[in-house]
């Protein structure tokens, strides 16, 4: 299969599977990364002589490296274009794997992870952005859902795969496991998926990018759209770091059986991400964004009630839980598709931006969670029930900003003015 076999990327109805699969398999590095390995955190620390918090802090290192390094890598993306960057991506992710397979304490695994995360930011904020360079809003977030939907395949089966690496190999093998992934990730990348950006549509200058971050802070509506997508992936987060500790330690469920708890979540994602891209042609993102930040709210609200129990069972945490997270399959694209649609021109700056907020508010969470460890399940229904009420309510800002925005325009059609340029 070669890029000539396939037909031209361009601003279609349509993607090719094979492309499909090749930036779902790409969006999906950054998941495995993190998911791979949590059954094996609390081995991986007692190996390495070193504590529970510091193995957590491996994971929220690589999303505060992920988020900060995307401000600049994303505006590169509009200078030099899709493909060059997601090559030099794929490079320090394979290099960064080879560390942490390696590493012979806490401190040079750390390295490794932070190399990983820059190259993982490379690649995740090119692709929303050369999605975007071939689609409008609501096909974005169609086509970005089944992205998404390939890439969730990540999160489903990592902890049972790293669990079952555990049962017949130590944790370096799982750092392996996900070299080899990388590796058959580039191959299909090089081979199917073209430059979505032509030399005469890249921006001149580096600097000149940077400077339309400005732009983007003046932009109320788009921000309020970006912090529903932030909040919700906090929430997430809050998940993905305590889950090992709560489901494993606290609770006693033995780490292959945590995999498979653990990707129940994901595919209640799943199952509402192929629903949503379904629907988004017949209900439209925004429906289908209100439908899914109401439902999160409620869960969000049940988690924080659970709070004032001593020790609530797992019967109870879980399926609140596993709601919150079932409609990140509706909260996520569309939020995001909302953010991306004003910024046309811009994407790769766009997509900068909006994957240091998301996994900026998601290295904030799970920070936080690390520090509020107190041998309970609290720290994580506070994180996920505090995130979804800051979900909701921006959810509410952005709307009560539309509807201001759509006021403006018919007073200013009255009077037979067009609209303002940032609009």
């Amino acid at each position: 299969m070669n890029i000539s076999a396939i037909p031209p990327l361009t601003r279609q109805t349509a993607i090719h599977p094979a492309r499909l699969l090749a930036l779902g398999a790409l969006a999906a590095l950054t998941p495995f990364a993190i998911d791979l390995y949590l059954p094996s955190l609390p081995t991986l620390a007692r190996d390495l002589d070193s504590d529970i918090r510091l193995a957590q802090l491996s994971v929220t290192l690589y999303l505060g490296l992920f988020a900060t390094a995307q401000l600049i890598l994303g505006p590169l993306s509009d200078v030099h274009g899709r493909r060059r960057l997601i090559i030099g991506g794929l490079a320090l992710f394979a290099l960064g794997g080879l560390g942490c397979a390696l590493a012979p304490s806490m401190p040079l695994l750390l390295l490794g992870r932070g190399l990983q995360a820059i190259g993982g930011a490379a690649i995740a904020v090119t692709v929303p952005a050369l999605v975007r360079d071939c689609f409008e809003r609501d096909e974005y977030a169609r086509v970005m859902t089944l992205v998404m939907l390939v890439m969730g395949l990540a999160p489903l089966i990592a902890p049972s795969l790293g669990a079952l690496v555990l049962l017949v190999a130590s944790w370096r093998w799982v750092f392996a496991l996900l070299l080899l992934i990388t590796l058959a990730t580039a191959v299909l990348f090089l081979r199917v998926v073209p430059e979505t950006l032509p030399p005469a549509q890249r921006s001149p200058h580096l600097a000149g990018q940077l400077r339309q971050y400005g732009r983007i802070l003046r932009h109320r509506q788009a921000l309020a759209s970006l912090a529903t997508a932030s909040a919700s992936f906090a929430g997430m987060m809050s998940f993905i770091v305590a889950s090992p500790f709560v489901y494993i330690e606290l609770h006693a469920i033995p780490a292959a059986v945590f995999g498979p708890l653990f990707g129940a979540n994901i595919a209640a994602a799943l199952l509402v991400s192929f629903m949503n891209a379904r629907l988004i042609p017949r209900v439209g993102a925004e429906a289908l964004l209100r439908v899914g930040i109401g439902v999160q709210g409620v869960a969000a609200l049940l988690l924080l009630a659970l709070t004032l129990l001593h020790e609530p069972s797992l019967w109870l945490l879980a399926p609140a839980a596993g709601l919150y997270l079932a409609m990140s399959g509706l909260v996520m694209g569309n939020a995001m598709a909302g953010f991306m649609a004003d910024f046309p021109g811009l994407a790769g700056t766009a997509s900068a931006f909006g994957g240091a907020a998301r996994f900026g508010a998601g290295a904030l969470s799970g920070s936080l969670i690390s520090l509020l460890h107190d041998g309970t399940a609290t720290p994580l229904l506070l994180g996920i029930g505090v995130s979804g009420l800051i979900a909701v309510s921006a959810y509410l800002l952005a709307a009560m900003s539309r509807r201001r925005r759509g006021h403006g325009h018919e007073a200013r059609a009255r009077q037979g003015a067009g609209p303002r340029p940032n609009d």
